[in-house]
C-alpha cells in the first residue's frame, strides 16, 4: 500500500508523503517500515505485548510509532481511530531516516549553557558527543524542527502511548480532523502547506509534555491484573468496592489483592485510589473543571472526602494544587 497523497489539483502535478485514515478497528500498516505513524483513538479499548507484557488501553489514546516499530495487538473491542502516516523528509527534505539515525541531529542533548551547566546530559555523558554551545544548537532551525520529531527518537522505544483527558484529546482531535480535510479537499493550492503547520502542531502537543505519567504507561506482566486495570480505568467514575470487584471477576479479595502487590506493590483498592489522584491532578492541570466536578469524574460522591484524600497524596488541597500548576504554566 503506497502511503502518500497525490494532488487532485490540475495545476499541482505532485504527491506528498502524507497518507490519512480514519477507520474501525487499527489499520493493517501500522508495522510499515518506511513512515512514522500518529494514531488518535477516540473509542474502545485495547490491549497490547510489549517486552513480555501487557499494556492496556482505553480510550482516548494517542499513540506514535516509528519505522521500527513492532505493534502487537492482542485484543481490541470497538475501536475507532484516526491515523496519519508521513516520512520525516516531509518536515525537513534533510530528514531521511539515515540521517536521523546517524546521530547528526542529536548534539543539542550535550549543549553547554553560557553558566557551563549542561542542557541534558550530564558531563560524563555529554563527553562522549563533544561540548556544544547550547546556543548553536536551539538557535538553529535544523534543531527545533528534530526536537519536534523526538518523540519518535528519543529513548529505546519505538511506540509510545499517551492516555488523553478529554480537553487533550479534543485538542489533537482537531487538528487531525484538519489534516483529514486539506487531504480530502485540498481546496486551494496552499493545501500542502497546511497540511505541513497541522502535523508540526500535533508534534509540538506531543513534546508540550502535558500527559505524561499517567496509569496507563504501565507494562503488565500478569494478563489478569491487565484486565483487571483496564476495567478500573474504564470505570473510573463510578463507585467500585472490593467486593464488587471480587463478583465480577470471580476472585477473592486475598487472591486479587495478591496479585496486584506482585504486579504494582499495592493493593487492588489503593491501586485504584492511586489511578483516581492521577487523573485528578491531570484535570486540575488541564481542564476548566471545578474541583467538584474533578471529583464526580473520578468517582468521589462525597467531594469532602475527595479533598482528604487528594491532600494525603499530594500535600495540598486541589484548589491550592490547582492554582499551583496553573501558576507554572
Amino acid at each position: 500500500m503506497e502511503l502518500k497523497t497525490r494532488s487532485k489539483r490540475s495545476s499541482m502535478d505532485c504527491s506528498i508523503d502524507v497518507f490519512y485514515e480514519q477507520k474501525n478497528g487499527f489499520p493493517k500498516y501500522l508495522n510499515d517500515r518506511e513512515t512514522y505513524k500518529m494514531v488518535l483513538v477516540s473509542s474502545g479499548s485495547f490491549v497490547v505485548e510489549e517486552d513480555g507484557g501487557y499494556k492496556m488501553m482505553s480510550a482516548p489514546v494517542g499513540i506514535v510509532l516509528n519505522e521500527k516499530a513492532d505493534f502487537r495487538l492482542v485484543t481490541e473491542s470497538n475501536i475507532k481511530c484516526d491515523t496519519i502516516c508521513f516520512k520525516p523528509t516531509f518536515i525537513r527534505e534533510e530528514f531521511t531516516f539515515e540521517a536521523i539515525g546517524s546521530g547528526r541531529y542529536e548534539k543539542f542533548f550535550s549543549a553547554v549553557k553560557d553558566d557551563g551547566k549542561m542542557g541534558y546530559l550530564e558531563k560524563t555523558e555529554a563527553a562522549a558527543f563533544g561540548d556544544v554551545k547550547f546556543e548553536d544548537c536551539f538557535a538553529g532551525s535544523v534543531y527545533q524542527d528534530y526536537l519536534l520529531l523526538s518523540q519518535f527518537n528519543s529513548g529505546d522505544r519505538n511506540i509510545r502511548y499517551w492516555s488523553l483527558i478529554t480537553q487533550e484529546y479534543e485538542v489533537l482531535n482537531r487538528f487531525f480532523k484538519s489534516v483529514k480535510y486539506d487531504i480530502e479537499k485540498q481546496p486551494d493550492n496552499y493545501w500542502i502547506l497546511r497540511v505541513r503547520y497541522f502535523i508540526n502542531s500535533i508534534l509540538f502537543t506531543a513534546t508540550a509534555d502535558f500527559y505524561r505519567g499517567f496509569r496507563q504507561y504501565e507494562l503488565y506482566r500478569d494478563r489478569f491484573v491487565a484486565k483487571v486495570a483496564m476495567y478500573l480505568y474504564e470505570n473510573i467514575g463510578d463507585d467500585i468496592t472490593i467486593a464488587s470487584l471480587t463478583k465480577r471477576f470471580s476472585v477473592n479479595k486475598n487472591a486479587l489483592n495478591d496479585a496486584f502487590y506482585k504486579e504494582t506493590s499495592m493493593s487492588c483498592m489503593a491501586y485504584l485510589e492511586d489511578m483516581r489522584m492521577t487523573l485528578a491532578k491531570r484535570c486540575l492541570q488541564s481542564s476548566d473543571l471545578t474541583v467538584s466536578e474533578i471529583s464526580d469524574l473520578c468517582g468521589y460522591r462525597d467531594h469532602n472526602y475527595f479533598s482528604k484524600v487528594f491532600k494525603k497524596h499530594t500535600g495540598m488541597s486541589a484548589t491550592e494544587y490547582q492554582k499551583h500548576v496553573k501558576g507554572m504554566c
